[in-house]
């Protein structure tokens, strides 16, 4: 009863987004430009004209995955993200492992942005501007520190700084898909195109595995449950919403590229020019003037996305510490901005030193964010194989729900043969995936296997040493306010 009324008095996360503010803040999690610039090219130069079948393919996986997932959100009310689906599908320690892979998924792969909008932001300074050259990893630490002074205020303030950024970030990318099909050559012209792509051939599966990357990030619409309007009608739009403009966006890019450049041509152009193929093209378009307002909107995509994943990953940390499962510390609120405002200064505090000992390493920065993205993707898709596996287990245990069989079982078990089959690839192409080989690749892979090993047996230190902590996990107290 005490603890009751305590925690009544405590300042609890709040917000105000609603569906489009949450389909921007998944959008800004990949950041559309640097997708069309950097991962369509990249995929290309492994999948050739098959590339729009990469992200149709990823879209389809994700989308029978959602149904389930987006029913059973309606159904449950605790907010925690994967966290709350994979607890009370799957029982409350593979629910804690689920939760320790995601904090360390999402704190990995953000590192990948400050080294990345470094070099962006060297090269503005440097050649748009005629500026001085300034260290990589000053202006990637400068960057962090922006993000934490958003990531630190009420989410309503990164929301808006995220949302006009996506909207100029899709408006360009629709004005290149618009001018390369109205201008460009036929689809086909030199070779086939949406030929069926080879299943078989490596080279395809690093193109999936690259794709699916891109659709990372869908997973904010149910971590911001509690800072957003009528969290049971906007979720489920804003995920359906999200999965579908994904993958028709950039299937459709992937299309245009292919249109411009040539269906024997651009697997080629992309192995030689995967850095500067969509600006070419842009430029070849429009005007030239466009590769200026690329360069400039480059760096405020990668920013979106580090922002996007900051306030994810502080989410994550923010649950752990409410759930009393690391120091509760991470669980504070901040009583003016309703924010997880410890957890998010965690997560900058982490991401600073982190690159602090890699720039005394004398690690160049292009050698750092595919390294950090690759390792940060791996783990978020055990995750989300996690969560579609417990989606179907979940309605298994609750026969109350009379939803027809296609929600609850059928196209989630599509959705886990896809993403079972994503993960596969994962394993067997992990140097690829992380843009690296040798030793690398093997002490990423064994640290990654021994850390999850590491959760798992913590949750099981929990269930028998703390076991009044134990029965907080999966935000149980959560639902209780949201009820």
């Amino acid at each position: 009863m005490n603890d009751n009324v305590q925690n009544s008095k405590q300042p609890t996360l709040q917000g105000n987004m609603g569906v489009p503010q949450l389909v921007m803040s998944v959008l800004a999690f990949s950041g559309p430009l640097c997708v069309a610039a950097a991962f369509i090219t990249a995929v290309l130069m492994d999948a050739g004209s098959a590339a729009p079948w990469v992200y149709i393919m990823c879209f389809v996986i994700l989308l029978f995955f959602s149904v389930g997932f987006a029913k059973m959100g309606t159904v449950m009310a605790r907010p925690g993200g994967f966290y709350s689906y994979i607890t009370d599908g799957l029982g409350k320690k593979m629910g804690m492992t689920g939760a320790f892979l995601s904090v360390a998924g999402y704190m990995v792969n953000g590192l990948f942005a400050p080294p990345l909008l470094a070099i962006y932001l060297q090269q503005v300074i440097e050649n748009t501007f005629g500026g001085p050259h300034i260290p990589w990893w000053a202006l990637a630490i400068a960057c962090v520190l922006i993000s934490v002074f958003l990531a630190y205020r009420r989410i309503d303030l990164s929301a808006r700084v995220m949302f006009w950024v996506m909207l100029c970030e899709v408006a360009l990318i629709v004005i290149f898909d618009v001018a390369a099909f109205i201008n460009g050559a036929p689809a086909n012209s030199g070779g086939g195109m949406f030929t069926w792509p080879d299943f078989t051939s490596g080279t395809f599966g690093v193109a999936l595995l690259l794709g699916f990357g891109n659709f990372l990030g869908f997973e904010a619409t149910v971590i911001y449950r509690e800072e957003c309007r009528e969290p049971q009608k906007t979720i489920p739009r804003a995920t359906f919403i999200a999965v579908i403009g994904i993958g028709v966006m950039y299937s459709v890019t992937a299309w245009a590229f292919v249109t411009f450049y040539g269906a024997d041509n651009v697997q080629e152009v992309a192995a030689n020019e995967t850095a500067t193929m969509f600006s070419t093209a842009l430029g070849a378009l429009t005007a030239q003037i466009m590769n200026d307002i690329v360069s400039a909107l480059a760096c405020f995509s990668v920013f979106a996305s580090m922002l996007s994943i900051h306030n994810v990953a502080a989410r994550y940390l923010f649950s752990l510490g409410q759930d009393k499962v690391i120091p509760e510390i991470f669980g504070r609120v901040h009583h003016r901005h309703h924010s997880p405002y410890i957890s998010a200064l965690a997560v900058g505090v982490f991401w600073v030193a982190m690159l602090i000992i890699f720039a005394a390493s004398g690690r160049p920065s292009d050698y750092l964010y595919p390294l950090f993205s690759g390792s940060g993707v791996f783990l978020t898709l055990l995750v989300i194989l996690l969560a579609a596996i417990a989606v179907p287990a979940y309605f298994h245990k609750n026969k109350q729900y009379n939803f027809s069989k296609f929600v609850t079982i059928v196209a989630p078990v599509i959705g886990i043969l896809g993403l079972a089959w994503i993960v596969y690839l994962a394993v067997i192409n992990f140097g690829a995936l992380l843009g690296s080989t040798g030793v690398v690749t093997v002490i990423f892979f064994v640290g990654v296997m021994v850390y999850i090993a590491g959760a798992y047996c913590y949750s099981v230190y929990i269930k028998k040493k703390k076991p009044e902590v134990f029965a907080r996990v999966g935000r149980q107290d959560a639902a209780d306010r949201l009820d």
